[in-house]
């Protein structure tokens, strides 16, 4: 009789470890599991890196064709960024869907670089070869090591939240330091649905490193075709923090509208990480090349005075040009503080517009600079 006792515990101890497998087996999870040929998925991302953008978010599609002899994914994508679209190959990680290879296109790499840092992330504590488990406090990995202790990622609670016009059931996989950094993961989807990752750093306001969201997700046979590029004129002033989020800058210009062959004055405008102009004089380098890499605007160490300068600057060539501050150093008192930070802008120089047009574009244009534009900031008279 005891025997059969015996066996009988022996059975349900059995049964619990082998149940209790199974429920740990159906609470892990790594980038791509359950991942299908056809998947199209539509995200809205932004990255403290990515200088393109200047920290603004870009919209990038990706869509999973097929898979080649180690596994990896085929994938096509597009991204959407101030009505320009750029589209290439890229081929995924069958590890943890990391971007691998050289099969993307050159004005595809920053956006590809970004799509890394950002939903690829978490493949770097979890994969293929060792999921994680989404439940309990099970520790995924470090971050950063912080006065002798470690930063840990790792399950942090769960969530029901609402992307892609529908409601799941997450679990949030995170780490705190200043403020609390968070992924949303759904056990039954291949991807992160949503994430908002905080630097690492003490000084308020925390910039975020990364931040995305799943907008749209759906199943195609056949490759997504990228919608046509419309060209959006950017407005002033463009906003952005430099290379390691310690100041912002702010771009002006005059006018509003800029055109071949004429005249444009440009405003910098420095400021701290709490957006307050910067009082200290700070010198600064400011590169601005036309739509031809051709070198419009080249001048070292420039000093601001109330934390600003102005330039003035002549485009030959329409397109897209691009303005690059590199802060270099600072004077505290008498006391020369060197400093690399660096900011890049996008601007867009327009065909002259036919005289009528002009003539109206000009009147909204100055009523705009004169009602609203230089409010918060008074730029220096030349």
């Amino acid at each position: 009789m005891k025997y059969w006792a015996y066996v009988l515990i022996g059975l349900l101890i059995a049964s619990s470890t082998f149940a209790a497998k199974a429920a740990y087996g159906q609470q892990t999870w790594y980038p791509g599991e359950g991942i299908e040929k056809g998947l199209l998925v539509k995200y809205r991302i932004s990255t403290f890196d990515h200088l393109q953008s200047g920290g603004k978010p870009f919209l990038a599609t990706i869509w999973f064709g097929s898979q080649d002899e180690q596994g990896n994914w085929k994938t096509f994508a597009f991204v959407e960024e101030g009505g320009k679209v750029v589209s290439s190959d890229m081929t995924l990680s069958a590890l943890n869907l990391a971007p691998i290879g050289f099969d993307v296109t050159e004005e595809f790499k920053p956006y590809r670089n970004a799509i890394r840092n950002s939903l690829g992330w978490v493949g770097d504590f979890a994969n293929k070869a060792h999921p994680r488990s989404i439940t309990g406090g099970e520790g995924w990995g470090v971050v950063a090591a912080i006065g002798g202790g470690g930063i840990v990622v790792k399950p942090t609670g769960t969530e029901t939240i609402e992307v892609a016009g529908k409601s799941w059931e997450t679990a949030i996989i995170g780490f705190h330091y200043s403020l609390d950094s968070q992924i949303w993961i759904n056990d039954n989807f291949p991807l992160p649905l949503k994430a908002k990752q905080y630097t690492i750093a003490t000084q308020e306001p925390i910039p975020v490193q990364y931040e995305y969201e799943l907008l749209e997700v759906g199943k195609s046979d056949t490759q997504p075709v990228p919608p046509e590029t419309a060209l959006e004129l950017p407005k002033p002033p463009l906003s952005t923090p430099t290379t390691s989020g310690t100041y912002n800058l702010d771009l002006y210009w005059i006018p509003e509208v800029i055109e071949p062959g004429k005249p444009v004055t440009l405003g910098v405008v420095v400021r701290d990480r709490a957006q307050n102009v910067v009082k200290d004089q700070v010198f600064y380098d400011i590169l601005v090349t036309d739509a031809n890499g051709k070198v419009v605007l080249d001048q070292k160490k420039v000093l601001t005075k109330d934390g600003q300068g102005v330039h003035e600057v002549t485009f030959e060539s329409n397109g897209k040009a691009r303005t690059t501050v590199t802060l270099i150093g600072k004077f505290v008192g008498e006391v020369e503080t060197p400093v690399i930070e660096k900011a890049e802008f996008g601007l867009v120089v327009v065909p002259e517009f036919p005289l009528g047009i002009a003539a109206v574009m000009a009147t909204i244009v100055a009523m705009m600079v004169a009602m609203t534009r230089f409010k918060k900031i008074s730029m220096p008279k030349l």
